[in-house]
């Protein structure tokens, strides 16, 4: 029964969080991939960071960052030191669209939290961070 509601909640959200996306013509997860970008120093980041900032696989963020790089949202960079590594750097045309779709997908957040109070939040988010806490001790002990 938790199992199901959790899912189901999570479900609900994300088609509410990527229908708002779809307004500006893009998916939820490009425009996380905006937002962390926005929070960057030189509103950029290694692949590899932002993968990992994410908890995204390579091969996802490698997808997402060519989605945004075809919609002129986000261009690849040189690292620089490191000519192995490729930076994703927001373009002027991507800060646009983060800094008009980022409040409302915080709005749609806040207003998913807003029907609890402070104590019963502070329980469900310690409950959640036990359980993802033993989930990945779990997971550790498989691959050990």
């Amino acid at each position: 029964m938790a199992a199901e509601s959790l899912l189901a909640m999570a479900s609900s959200v994300e088609r509410d969080l990527d229908r708002h996306a779809a307004e500006f013509g893009i998916s939820d997860a490009k425009l996380e991939v905006l937002e962390v970008l926005s929070c960057c120093s030189g509103r950029r980041a290694c692949l590899y960071a932002l993968g990992d900032r994410l908890g995204v696989t390579r091969p996802n963020i490698t997808k997402l960052v060519d989605g945004l790089e075809r919609q002129g949202l986000v261009e690849r960079r040189p690292h620089p030191d490191d000519r192995r590594m490729v930076h994703a750097q927001l373009t002027p045309e991507g800060a646009a669209i983060a800094s008009r779709a980022l409040p409302g997908r915080v709005h749609r957040l806040e207003q998913l939290w807003s029907q609890l109070d402070d104590e019963e939040l502070e329980v469900l988010v310690g409950l959640l961070m036990r359980t993802a806490a033993r989930t990945c001790g779990e997971a550790a002990a498989h691959t050990a």
